[in-house]
């Protein structure tokens, strides 16, 4: 689900999805998902996000457990693009607004991009808005 959702909002490309799935399937005990995406992704991003959600049978808004870990990945990923400089402030902040329609989330994440406008405008400080950037990212798993 973490691909499906990253592949969505823009978060994760084709080539880090065929990574992980050319690693997971060395392995001898492989979900069959994996087997049926590997097979989708020179079909492009929609074949690959309809197969993945066909083979959810339909659970596309996460539950609190996965949905919990789910979004602290894809917290995680976001943290790491932004630290290495690979997605810029503002790209940060759509792919975190973007997370909120897949999960249930806190008032800082449903806030964020509202926030961001008001930083932009000079509303808010620049520190006050990457402190609760910093908290939001802290909260992702890597």
């Amino acid at each position: 689900m973490k691909y499906e959702i990253g592949l969505e909002i823009g978060l994760l490309s084709m080539e880090e999805l065929r990574a992980f799935l050319s690693q997971r399937l060395r392995d001898s005990d492989v979900p069959y998902i994996y087997t049926a995406v590997f097979l989708t992704l020179d079909k492009g991003t929609e074949a690959v996000t309809e197969t993945i959600f066909y083979n959810m049978q339909g659970n596309y808004i996460m539950d609190r457990a996965a949905g919990n870990t789910v979004q602290r990945l894809l917290i995680g990923v976001i943290g790491d693009k932004w630290r290495s400089g690979a997605i810029d402030r503002e790209q940060c902040v759509r792919f975190l607004h973007r997370l909120t329609d897949y999960s249930e989330c806190g008032w800082e994440l449903l806030a964020i991009e509202e926030y961001y406008r008001l930083n932009q405008s000079g509303y808010s400080s620049d520190e006050e808005f990457g402190q609760m950037l910093d908290n939001i990212l802290s909260q992702g798993l890597s």
